[in-house]
């Protein structure tokens, strides 16, 4: 490798095919975050796949690079099954959620790491997805405390409350989440109904920023699992 020539470590979150032989990637990577490179007859390269940890060379500057070289930088994760769904889940929320060229080092190495453990802890995956997303918001300045409503005061275990995305958590009469799983959520305590807060916390959460259009790696997943129960009938 040339000293002159600078790669960066990343991972492909998004491909589609362009022209007759090319792809636009869009990849994740140390440095500069999300980037969008055209690929020159990128379809016949098997690299250039998601789930394989690569380094990019590439140039330009406007809103697309161009990929000049990509080399591996380490196995691909052997995804399968739901866990599959899963990281094309986490792929999507990058996607969609970060900005261009807006780097994040922490959230690559949590990235990676959440890759790894949807791979090889099929039984904790819900638990992973949650953390990441959860991450993902503080990460982007959107986190809430678990712990503490809007007003500062402590969440209490009697109470019940709903969720401002942009503010936190409100205590109401009426609202859909008890004091007593946000305080287990806060202290990672997965009970299963602590899991079901966690994740109709995290699709509030989400929400806004995502947008009306839907995600179209969770109509995968429900797709897949009406398949699933037609072929047992």
């Amino acid at each position: 490798m040339a000293t002159s020539e600078t790669f960066y470590a990343g991972w492909i979150l998004h491909r589609r095919a362009y022209r007759n032989s090319s792809l636009i990637v869009d990849c994740y990577t140390e440095q500069h975050g999300r980037v969008g490179m055209v690929a020159r007859g990128g379809r016949k390269d098997p690299l250039l796949q998601p789930f394989r940890p690569l380094q990019f060379l590439f140039k330009g500057h406007g809103e697309l690079k161009t990929l000049m070289r990509c080399e591996p930088a380490g196995p691909a994760i052997g995804i399968v099954g739901e866990g599959l769904y899963c990281g094309l889940y986490l792929n999507e929320l990058l996607t969609r959620l970060l900005h261009r060229d807006d780097p994040s080092n922490s959230l690559l190495a949590l990235y990676a790491e959440t890759l790894a453990g949807l791979a090889q802890e099929p039984e904790g995956r819900e638990v992973l997805l949650r953390n990441f997303e959860f991450r993902l918001l503080d990460t982007l300045g959107y986190g809430f405390s678990l712990q503490h409503d809007v007003e500062a005061e402590p969440i209490s275990a009697s109470a019940l409350y709903r969720l401002e995305p942009d503010q936190g958590l409100v205590m109401d009469a009426r609202g859909e989440f008890s004091g007593e799983d946000l305080l287990a959520l806060a202290v990672g305590d997965w009970r299963l109904p602590v899991r079901r807060t966690a994740r109709n916390l995290m699709r509030r959460a989400l929400a806004p920023h995502l947008g009306e259009k839907p995600l179209a790696s969770r109509e995968l997943f429900r797709g897949m699992k009406t398949t699933n129960r037609e072929k047992q009938t």
